[in-house]
């Protein structure tokens, strides 16, 4: 390090320009009469003595009282020390600053607004890396690409991945785009859409699209506010377009009972034995349950009319459906269940 940057260094640790000057010069000459100090530095005579008893006072040097006043440098370790501190201080404080930028400015304990897009993309990669049952995800093939390593932990911890993907009309993925792993199941939307991910029951980031004329975020963390966003993928990103990708044709998962009851109905008219398990919450002990058993009954707002085929939207009331365990009947309830015997999560 040159003398010039060394001189600016010790100034950021609170030395005066004369003092950092006289300190390395000191250094430089050795044990030396203060006023020979004077002389090869650029402070002063006049004024190096003063110079030298505060580089004193701050353990730079020691005095030494003689026939003239020489001085010398203390062993560096203590004053470098408070040097190192504050330059692990400066650190500290800069990564504070870049943290508080990116960190959302939180209304309450709930809701926070950020003021990029980007900090909704990173805070939904912590947040994935919590999810326990499924994570909702919507966004670009460069967004998508970007939460891939926290999608593909979760995929292995076993949470459902359900992905949207803008795409304009001819556009073909990246070539290092691979949902193998990483997805449950793909689908694309040709529509630009807004940047939002739902995560279990209580979590979501949303950031609108590139058309928006500003740029910030959303993050939630409640049990209410999620399943308006969820709503909002199930039936404007997700219900009205084709799956690209299904990493299991073999096994149908569903972490909707709406999916569930739509899907399902028509084949439990027709007779057929559904065998089921469901996951979720007892609502009488508040713990994690598990019950296997056969559809025996399904039941929802309207269920008196006889639609050809029912819509998400005929299910946006009441819903629930009863299994026959071979030891009795479990009542399953979807998101907010309340009257059921359990809250399904799958």
């Amino acid at each position: 390090m040159d003398r010039e940057t060394l001189t600016q260094a010790l100034e950021y640790a609170d030395l005066t320009s004369y003092q950092a000057d006289a300190y390395l010069t000191l250094l430089e000459m050795g044990v030396s009469p203060a006023i020979e100090v004077g002389r090869e530095s650029a402070v002063p005579v006049s004024q190096v003595y003063d110079v030298l008893r505060s580089l004193e006072s701050k353990g730079y040097v020691e005095t030494i009282e003689r026939e003239k006043l020489y001085v010398r440098p203390c062993d560096p370790e203590a004053a470098m020390a408070d040097l190192e501190t504050r330059g692990e201080l400066l650190h500290d404080a800069a990564d504070a600053v870049r943290e508080r930028y990116r960190t959302p400015e939180r209304m309450d304990a709930r809701v926070g607004v950020t003021k990029r897009v980007e900090t909704a993309v990173e805070n939904a990669q912590d947040l994935i890396d919590d999810a326990e049952t499924v994570v909702e995800v919507a966004g670009s093939f460069e967004q998508l690409q970007s939460l891939s390593p926290a999608l593909r932990e979760a995929r292995n911890r076993g949470i459902v991945v359900r992905a949207s993907v803008y795409i304009d009309e001819g556009e073909e993925p990246p070539a290092e785009f691979d949902p193998n792993g990483v997805l449950s199941e793909l689908r694309v939307c040709t529509i630009p859409g807004p940047f939002l991910v739902v995560i279990d029951r209580d979590r979501t980031c949303f950031a609108p699209n590139t058309r928006s004329d500003e740029d910030y975020g959303v993050l939630v963390y409640d049990r209410i506010l999620p399943f308006v966003f969820h709503w909002f993928f199930l039936t404007c990103l997700w219900n009205l377009y084709p799956t690209v990708y299904l990493d299991d044709e073999d096994q149908f998962t569903y972490v909707t009972i709406e999916e569930f009851i739509r899907d399902i109905l028509p084949l439990w008219e027709r007779g057929f034995e559904l065998g089921v398990t469901a996951e979720g919450i007892d609502l009488g002990e508040g713990s994690e349950t598990t019950v296997e058993g056969s559809v025996s009954d399904i039941s929802f707002h309207g269920d008196e009319r006889n639609p050809s085929r029912l819509a998400l939207s005929d299910l946006g009331s009441h819903k629930n459906l009863t299994l026959d365990t071979g030891d009795g009947s479990v009542v399953v309830g979807g998101w907010g269940a309340v009257f059921e015997d359990m809250e399904m999560r799958t």
